[in-house]
């Protein structure tokens, strides 16, 4: 996995499988992730994932909306 600094948080499209890491939007906060789902609130659910040191943790989905669902 790559090195990612202090991004501890990622945005990805919610209809992918599986978590991408080379197609994801890398967030220093949430509240920086939260603010890249309502940019691209057009283009459908996004999910939230959380950093971590091994595989990432889904976190919550944003819905077009701007509803927010645990994952």
């Amino acid at each position: 996995m790559a090195q990612r600094n202090q991004n501890t948080w990622a945005v990805q499209p919610a209809a992918w499988a599986k978590f991408d890491e080379h197609g994801a939007v890398y967030c220093e906060s949430i509240e920086a992730a939260y603010q890249v789902c309502k940019q691209i609130a057009g283009e459908g659910d996004q999910m939230i994932f959380k950093m971590t040191t091994g595989k990432p943790i889904k976190w919550v989905r944003v819905t077009g909306n701007e509803l927010v669902q645990s994952a």
